[in-house]
């Protein structure tokens, strides 16, 4: 029996080419079900002797290829890093080799298959910021003012508002290199004249920064030089603006850069691909948002992941409507029975680790005059922590107000 091999981040896809059935295999599966009689199975009596509980769940193999085994039959042959053992008095040893062998026959594999044809499956996050990128100077170079060079003419403005559309609407976030330093002229490459921004009890815009005199309430993380870890804003309100995008004022002199992680494609990834279970926990245990500052205080109590009505005819399972994530105004944990709080405590940390791993995250240092708009509701963002007087302007946008105003720019271009 033939077979073809691809290797995805979390686990290994074989089709077996005689009835084209494919299988799905995670790596720690692999690694536990070594057959080898090196330090795997017992060399007489064939038992198993390598111990579940010590095999990382997060073991990726150092590379796989197609072989043979001694008798000629197919095999694939997967190669680890060295991992840590049980001795015969419970102790943890690492073996002593360059890396691990495990040689499985194709026809056991096929024979041992639990993860058969499986139907709809999650790729990752997107996390190449190449692909939300765009050089406002560069439509400004190619289609200016025919009477003021340094700006955009009107069919330029058509075809870069176009493109916003489609970085929003795909990755719900991007990245405008070279915009220009004037806040209110940047609010306009999102809404029309007629709206306006989302106020908060912070103010119309904030000015993230750390000497802050402009705004209300700046009693929090955003305006200290501290990093702000993985969230989406404004958790403890009823709504929650749509959209946010922060223009770049002046970099920090060391740190600071920002990062974003599309958490409806993470959330979708945990439930396919990692662990259901905590899906499910996150999308029904409701959790407290709790704003409290001298002058402010909001409570909301939500999931962290709340399912919206409409159904993904890809899945027949309900799609995600909203992520509100925010460790920084979590409240103490009161809804969950004591016997089950452990477990829902686990879920949030098998989310957090997925978040923080490099192949979720887009990354974007941003340079004085550069722009980041997120989907607050889809996209979680966060930023280092820096040194030197880093200045962001915060400026909060209702989804409908932008929307309305990239789609007709989108629909101008007949694409």
């Amino acid at each position: 029996m033939s077979a073809l091999l691809d290797l995805k981040p979390d686990w290994a896809r074989i089709t077996f080419v005689d009835d084209q059935t494919t299988a799905d295999f995670h790596y720690f599966w692999l690694r536990h079900n070594c057959p080898c009689l090196s330090g795997c199975r017992h060399s007489s009596t064939k038992e198993r002797l390598i111990d579940a509980t010590t095999i990382p769940l997060e073991i990726r193999p150092l590379r796989a290829v197609l072989t043979t085994d001694d008798s000629g039959a197919p095999a694939v042959a997967f190669f680890w890093a060295p991992i840590a053992t049980k001795d015969d008095s419970g102790g943890l040893v690492v073996q002593d080799e360059k890396e691990h062998v495990s040689l499985f026959q194709v026809q056991w594999l096929r024979d041992s298959a639990y993860g058969v044809n499986r139907g709809h499956v999650h790729e990752l996050p997107p996390h190449d910021a190449a692909l939300v990128t765009i050089d406002y100077a560069a439509y400004v170079a190619e289609y200016a003012d025919v009477n003021d060079n340094s700006r955009l003419g009107t069919s330029g403005t058509v075809l870069y508002k176009a493109a916003l559309y489609d970085r929003l609407s795909k990755f719900g976030v991007a990245v405008i290199r070279n915009r220009g330093h004037d806040t209110e002229d940047i609010i306009l490459d999102f809404i029309d004249s007629k709206a306006d921004v989302i106020p908060t009890h912070f103010g119309r815009i904030e000015h993230l920064r750390t000497d802050n005199t402009e705004n209300a309430n700046n009693d929090q993380l955003g305006y200290t030089n501290s990093a702000v870890r993985l969230h989406t804003d404004q958790c403890y309100a009823e709504t929650v603006p749509g959209f946010q995008f922060l223009h770049c004022i002046r970099p920090a002199d060391v740190g600071g850069e920002n990062y974003f992680v599309h958490a409806e494609s993470a959330a979708n990834y945990l439930k396919t691909e990692v662990n259901r279970r905590a899906y499910e926990l996150l999308t029904t245990v409701p959790v407290s948002f709790d704003r409290r500052q001298a002058k402010f205080q909001a409570l909301h109590v939500s999931p962290i992941l709340r399912l919206s009505d409409e159904i993904d005819p890809a899945t027949n399972e309900r799609k995600l409507a909203q992520v509100r994530y925010s460790y920084f105004t979590q409240g103490a944990q009161t809804n969950v029975p004591f016997s089950e709080l452990r477990e829902w405590y686990e879920a949030q940390q098998v989310w957090d680790k997925l978040l923080y791993r490099d192949d979720f995250q887009i990354k974007a240092g941003l340079q004085a005059g550069d722009v980041v708009i997120y989907d607050n509701l889809k996209v979680l963002h966060a930023r280092n922590g820096f040194t030197g007087p880093r200045h962001m302007a915060g400026v909060y946008l209702a989804a409908a107000d932008l929307w309305h105003h990239l789609g007709q720019a989108k629909e101008a271009t007949g694409n």
